[in-house]
């Protein structure tokens, strides 16, 4: 059994890599790391934490052709660790795209001294444990929802409690890479303090021109009111870290952090950052009913949107009464065949088809979701997603290239098929690299459609208003030209590509 007094904790967000040409990264608060921080506190013990994107946003550096890192460098990095002298460094690598960056710091913090406990959680270390502790330098995975998992760990380390007895925790033991799988999730989320926004460099991620898509307003911030997801959509990975049971936040605890952060941090929008913030619907209208009586006055969004079959119209216009600008519906596929026997999720496109006209005819902005290139989906489906968007009248989709992450079950049945390139596509994993072939179609494929299919609603856009239309172009080339020609020149580039 371990016995080390822990004192000090140095968390941290590592750089990111990008596109040159087209940044794919929105900087935003991060409240994984804001929870621990104030669950560590609570405990009494002291905290730092470094988001390394935000910190280094105005340093970029070439890494490859048309690829660059923007975040602080090694020596930075290495700095802060030796100038805090953490007992223990974690790291929080959300995305296995930057797992590099991550494993850096696992790698500096090392460097700085042996004695440093290296710690690595987020989405990346919770579906490819055994990965990140082929890396010498990581001491311990935490799998999954961290706060009490980390503070148990801390406890073995203390000498308290026997790492075998833990729970979503992986370590080595002799060299011999052991993970205990996530079993228990926190019922009752009212437990878990505010996140520790003060620990945050809030007034840096205010006035960017992109957090999380564009904001409305200069000061925002994320907030999550529930956790798990039961629905278990074939492309995603989110019940490895939040498990598929719905837990949620009571109305009156949500509504005293939304107090919170008007008060201290003048917040005037909100990003719900939940799985769907809106899957008991009796409790999602308590929250806006509060947010209404309350005057709270914020602008707020669902940039991870919302579920259709957890929608109504008296919902809908209860979220525009609280404040709701706009609605994104996850929509993920124009095609009933594919959303009931590809991505198992339970949409109705009739449905959605009303709460569409229905938020746009109370003066919501109203948007849809989807993916194209799921392994079982044609290409005559890929474009019924398409003329779908068409016919509700949405004409610039969030539209994603399906990509097999590590964890959901499209990247168990990818690599089981061999419709993704073993070695090389944890390097690969953007929604943009078309990373998957089958034998109906290959990733150049839909490379194509996906090209193909914006540039085709945005001609029906143009048929269908045309003087719209043309107002929008002046007006894009009155207020940026600079960047509408940017624009047309890298599409213009990858469609030759």
């Amino acid at each position: 059994m371990l016995k080390r007094k822990i004192k000090k904790i140095l968390l941290f967000t590592p750089s990111a890599f990008t596109f040159k040409d087209l940044l794919d990264i929105n900087p935003l608060p991060p409240l994984g790391l804001a929870y621990l921080g104030s669950v560590l506190e609570k405990n009494g013990i002291q905290v730092k934490i470094v988001d390394c994107l935000i910190e280094g946003w105005d340093s970029r550096t070439d890494v490859a052709e048309n690829i660059i890192k923007i975040g602080l460098g090694i020596d930075e990095i290495e700095s802060i660790i030796r100038n805090f002298a953490p007992d223990i460094v974690g790291v929080n690598n959300l995305f296995t795209r930057q797992r590099r960056n991550a494993h850096d710091i696992y790698r500096i913090a090392k460097n700085v001294s042996k004695d440093i406990i290296v710690i690595a959680g987020g989405a990346h270390a919770t579906v490819m444990p055994e990965n990140v502790l082929a890396d010498k330098n990581v001491d311990y995975v935490v799998l999954g929802e961290g706060e009490e998992s980390l503070i148990a760990l801390i406890g073995a380390i203390e000498g308290r409690a026997d790492l075998s007895s833990l729970d979503g925790i992986g370590y080595r033991d002799k060299d011999i890479i052991k993970i205990i799988p996530k079993q228990r999730f926190i019922k009752d989320l009212d437990s878990i303090p505010f996140p520790a926004r003060h620990l945050l460099s809030m007034e840096k991620y205010f006035g960017l021109e992109a957090s999380h898509g564009k904001r409305m307003c200069r000061r925002f911030s994320p907030i999550i009111t529930s956790r798990g997801c039961p629905v278990g959509c074939s492309f995603c990975t989110a019940h490895h870290v939040w498990g598929k049971t719905f837990r949620k936040r009571s109305p009156m605890n949500v509504i005293e952090e939304m107090r919170d952060l008007k008060e201290k941090y003048q917040i005037e929008e909100l990003l719900f950052e939940d799985d769907n913030v809106t899957l008991d619907v009796n409790r999602a209208e308590e929250i806006f009913d509060l947010m209404i009586k309350e005057k709270l006055d914020f602008k707020w969004d669902t940039p991870n949107g919302v579920a259709a079959f957890a929608l109504t119209e008296g919902l809908i216009d209860k979220m525009k009464e609280a404040g709701c600008y706009k609605l994104n519906i996850a929509v993920e596929s124009g095609s009933e065949r594919v959303l009931r026997d590809v991505i198992k999720k339970p949409v109705n496109l009739k449905k959605v088809e009303v709460l569409i006209k229905h938020a746009k005819s109370i003066g919501l902005d109203a948007n849809i979701f989807l993916i194209i290139g799921m392994p079982g989906e044609t290409v005559g489906e890929m474009w019924d997603s398409y003329n779908f968007a068409k016919k509700i009248g949405i004409y610039k989709p969030f539209v994603s290239v399906a990509t097999p992450y590590p964890g959901s079950e499209l990247y168990a049945r990818s690599l089981k098929e061999g419709y993704i390139d073993e070695k090389s596509f944890l390097d690969n994993l953007y929604i943009t690299s078309c990373s998957i072939s089958t034998d109906k179609w290959s990733g150049d494929d839909v490379r194509k459609i996906f090209e193909e299919g914006y540039s085709y609603l945005q001609m029906e856009f143009y048929k269908k208003h045309p003087v719209l239309f043309s107002r929008k172009l002046a007006a894009k080339m009155f207020n940026d030209p600079l960047g509408l020609i940017k624009k047309g020149i890298s599409s213009c580039r990858r469609l030759i590509a």
